[in-house]
This record gives structure tokens, sequence and C-alpha cells, in this order.
């Protein structure tokens, strides 16, 4: 099941995210149909309502958007640097904010603490990092019986607590919860129907040389096809007709069909900011003493990254601001970084209390 790539993410939807549960999931792959399960909850019109989901936020629509797509994530499980080049102007900044060490070598937390807890056997269904309400916390969900829970917490927490102490992460609470064990379910008729219909219209677009498209069949009520193509595609009749004849045979006639032309080279390049950010966020957002609230970013009309803090305006802060945007320039232009960024033109936003610009 594939969502289409939903709208990006600007600098005022930004604040609004910073207020809900962000969270990207590392599971298993035998936890792909609960999650597939849990997707297909938020897009229906009851909320979910289990308090230990992670999935349970005010705005369903908000977390869907960001589970299909992972726009604007404050924090992404992504890609790591492994090494760094250093200029000398950049070692002088590294003196002022001790900060460029960790940036270039740090994976990101919630990646190393799952390959530990997997490495040592625990019943680790998925770890994430959460931002709510301006409360950070890294979250462990573990999988399994009462029993089996309370003989592991203590010692995942300690796990935990002491990775989060060596990376000097004190911006960070940890939790830890259960998870039911997982139970396969028979899909419905109407859920084996429904997935015939997408095969079939794979099939079709593949045979007419349009595999480069993904239509998505919606599992509710009234069905509808999703189709997202590229914004200088010209065959659009010649596409819905494929779909038409899918559904015809399937007795589904009726079934809509939306189209969305979307421009894939900004998808592509909001794909590689998103990348971008979590390198870029992963030390910030860990340490109280760099007083980062939230990390973003938008690719409208050029890409920016913003870096939204709780400090007051002054000029000791603004000079802050600015040795902090010199560090992060010198550090997107690595060599590591360099296939990311590519040679698009960017800027880097740090804002103060009340959004107001620090640099």
């Amino acid at each position: 099941m594939k969502k289409p790539f939903n709208s990006y993410i600007d600098d005022n939807s930004l604040e609004k995210l910073n207020e809900d549960l962000i969270w990207e999931p590392k599971r298993k792959q035998e936890h792909k149909q609960r999650l597939l399960e849990t997707i297909d909850q938020l897009e229906s019109s009851q909320p979910v309502r289990s308090k230990k989901n992670l999935f349970s936020i005010k705005q369903n629509l908000l977390l869907r958007n960001v589970v299909y797509c992972g726009i604007a994530l404050f924090l992404l499980s992504g890609a790591f640097i492994s090494s760094a080049f250093v200029s000398p102007a950049m070692a002088q900044m590294a003196a002022k904010i001790p900060y460029l060490g960790q940036l270039f070598k740090q994976k990101p937390v919630a990646d190393v603490l799952y390959q530990e807890l997997e490495k040592m056997g625990y019943k680790t269904a998925s770890v994430g990092q959460t931002y709510y309400g301006g409360k950070k916390e890294l979250v462990v969900s573990v999988e399994g019986s009462e029993k089996y829970f309370n003989k592991v917490r203590g010692d995942i927490t300690n796990i935990a607590t002491n990775i989060l102490s060596k990376r000097q992460y004190d911006a960070y609470t940890f939790k830890i919860e259960r998870m039911e064990p997982y139970v396969y379910t028979e899909p419905s008729e109407q859920e084996k129907r429904i997935e015939k219909i997408q095969t079939d219209i794979s099939t079709e677009l593949e045979k007419h040389h349009y595999d480069f498209l993904v239509a998505n069949v919606s599992f509710h009520s009234p069905l509808r096809v999703e189709l997202e193509i590229p914004n200088t595609e010209t065959r659009v009749k010649e596409i819905k007709a494929v779909i038409h004849a899918v559904l015809a045979e399937n007795k589904t006639e009726n079934t809509s069909i939306k189209i969305k032309k979307i421009n894939l080279k900004k998808r592509d390049q909001d794909n590689r900011w998103g990348n971008i950010v979590t390198d870029v966020g992963e030390d910030l957002l860990g340490k109280e003493k760099y007083h980062v609230k939230m990390v973003g970013y938008s690719v409208h009309p050029e890409p920016q990254v913003f870096i939204y803090t709780s400090l007051s305006i002054s000029e000791d802060n603004k000079k802050f601001a600015d040795e902090l945007k010199g560090i992060i320039d010198e550090f997107l232009k690595t060599k590591e970084m360099k296939n990311k960024v590519k040679d698009d033109p960017y800027k880097v936003v740090i804002y103060g209390k009340g959004k107001k610009k620090l640099n």
C-alpha cells in the first residue's frame, strides 16, 4: 500500500507541526500489516482512541501525511555522516559552539538504540522520537506479555538512559511502553477485492508502458482510485482509459479516478532536504544547551532550513545564531553532503522566541 505524495510543508505549517506528535518508526518486517492497519484507521472518520498507540494524536490527517511522505519530520531515522572535512574557519567556530564534532559523526539516536536492543534479543516493536507540546521523548515500544514487559523494562530503560547520557542528550526524557503481540488477521473479502483491483491496475499500466505510475485504491467507501502523474505528462486521457477498463472488468466502473499532477523534480528535492534536516537536527535537538525546540524545512520556492529556538532576542544570541548558521553552512558544503544538497540554493533561518529571526 502506497499513499500518493502530499503537499509540502512550509514555514507557517511548521509551527503547527510542532504541537503534534511526530514519529518515525523502525519496524520489523512482520509488523508491516499493523502499520498499514493503523494508517487505514487514520484515514477513516473515526479517530484512533488507544492512548498507548503512538499514532493517537489530535490531528490524524497530519500524522498520516507524515507517515506516508516523511515531510518536515524534525528527526527522521535516516542517513548519517561517517567522517568530517573541517576547514580552519569551521574549526574556529567549533571552539565557540561545541557542536561540530557530533554533527559529523552521530547516527540518529533512535537507530542506535533500536539496533542495540535488536542485537541483545529484545522484542522491540519500534523506537522513535516524539515532539509534543515542547516535550521531547525517546520512546521504545516492546512487544509481548505483561510478564515479559515487566521483566525487561528495567534493562531497556538502563540501556536507553546510558545511550542518551553518553551523547549528553539531556533534552530528551525516556518512555517505554508495551504493545500487544502481533496477531495476523485474514483479509476481509472487501480487502481482497481491492487488492485485486490494485494489482490489475498496476499490471495494465505496466503493459501500456506507464509502469512509472502508482495508482492507489481507497479502502473506504465509496471506492476511488488516486493517481499521481508528472506535471509534464500529456497522456491523461489514455491513462484514465486504461484504469477505466480495469474497473469495468472488476464490475466497479462507477469508481471515481482522481488525478494529481506533481513536480517530480520538486519532490526529489523535498526528499533530499528531509534527509539533510535529519543530519543537521540530530545533535541540536538532543542537547538543552542549544535551546532548539524544532528543526524543519521547506523547499518552496527554494530550500530553507528552519531552526526554532527558545532564545530571547539579544546581541549575544544573535551572534550565537550567526555562528551556528556558519557551521551549518560549512557542514552542507562537505563532500558527504554535496550529493544531497547538489547545487540547490538554500537559506538557514534561525528563530528566537516569538518566531523572531535571530540571523
